[in-house]
């Protein structure tokens, strides 16, 4: 094979590879963040990704993501069971501190890192329930279409 054959090949190659990764880099997925802001009436989220861009720069806030159930129920068992334990401590028919085994702060607060997923449609006309929509845009895996699914921090002790 000549050399300029050679070379012709590698450039190809060089280009079907920088082009493969331009598609792979518009799309998203899943992302590391930082809650910003927790809505624990409505279960959303504003979070800040933790990887920064390609320049350095911090990427955008996304605000108002939901928040899947995973993520928030034990908290709420905890609110709701709590009192309850309180009142078994009190009773002086019991030497226990049940109460004060609970979890110190919740799982899904202000500052927990979170782990997001990004889904292949557009969700802003999605009611949050089991009922089909029509996407509101022809957006395609973008990361305005984010759902936290995880909690990263914490712990049963700490929260």
């Amino acid at each position: 094979m000549s050399s300029s054959m050679e070379q012709l090949q590698n450039a190809a190659y060089r280009g079907v590879q920088k082009f493969k990764h331009g598609i792979f880099s518009e799309i998203r997925m899943f992302y590391i963040a930082r809650v910003v802001k927790y809505d624990k009436k409505n279960h959303v989220a504003d979070i800040q990704p933790l990887a920064n861009l390609s320049d350095g720069q911090e990427s955008a806030q996304y605000l108002e993501v939901p928040v899947s159930e995973n993520c928030y129920m034990l908290d709420e068992w905890f609110e709701r069971i709590k009192p309850e334990f309180k009142k078994l401590d009190a009773n002086p028919h019991n030497s226990t501190s049940l109460s004060d085994k609970f979890p110190k702060k919740k799982l899904m607060r202000k500052g927990v890192p979170v782990i997001c997923a990004v889904l292949d449609r557009d969700n802003d006309n999605w009611d949050g329930k089991a009922n089909t929509y029509d996407p509101n845009t022809s957006r395609l895996h973008d990361a305005n279409d984010s759902i936290v699914i995880g909690v990263l921090g914490g712990d049963a002790v700490n929260g």
